[in-house]
């Protein structure tokens, strides 16, 4: 290996042009010119496709990992929904009450680790991208205003994994 830089060496090859063409050799030196160029210009597209390729390969890992932690998180729902019923639905001095609620916690916990975030509901405008209604209520609160969560949703950062099931606010008649 040469002790020059690339570019030092591509000087030199410059250089060496004119001498070889005083000599002769000159119609030689300028196509290995022209063809050091083209290859040159041919390793930097190569490496520019590869650079793109790796970061494909890194966004499409991701989005894969991300639909990975969507599925589990859809499947653990409905057990957390059972859990919380069963909490509701336990008399406060059940001994198995207490169970349960650590259950519950720790399934909340693992739906944690997974990125799962509960949507807010209550209270809050409607929000069709965030929230299903099942019915309405005449309410004094404003049209469109959640009365009731009926189920919580989940999101994992900006997608919807279950969106929340509510009832709205509508103007008494």
């Amino acid at each position: 290996m040469s002790e020059k830089s690339r570019p030092e060496e591509e000087e030199t090859l410059q250089e060496d042009a004119p001498q070889a063409a005083q000599s002769g050799e000159g119609e030689g030196a300028e196509a290995l010119l022209l063809r050091i160029a083209e290859l040159e210009q041919q390793n930097l597209r190569l490496l520019a496709d590869f650079d793109n390729f790796r970061r494909r390969q890194s966004r499409a890992e991701q989005e894969l990992r991300a639909r990975a932690y969507e599925d589990a998180v859809a499947a653990l729902l409905p057990l957390a929904d059972d859990l919380e019923r069963a909490l509701q639905a336990a008399a406060e001095d059940d001994p198995l009450r207490a169970g349960v609620a650590m259950v519950e916690r720790s399934l909340q916990g693992v739906l944690q680790r997974f990125g799962a975030q509960p949507i807010a509901a209550l209270g809050l405008p409607f929000d069709p991208t965030l929230h299903e209604a099942v019915a309405e209520d005449e309410s004094d609160l404003p049209p469109g205003t959640v009365t009731a969560e009926l189920r919580r949703g989940y999101r994992i950062e900006d997608r919807v994994v279950r969106p929340a099931m509510v009832r709205v606010a509508r103007a008494r008649e």
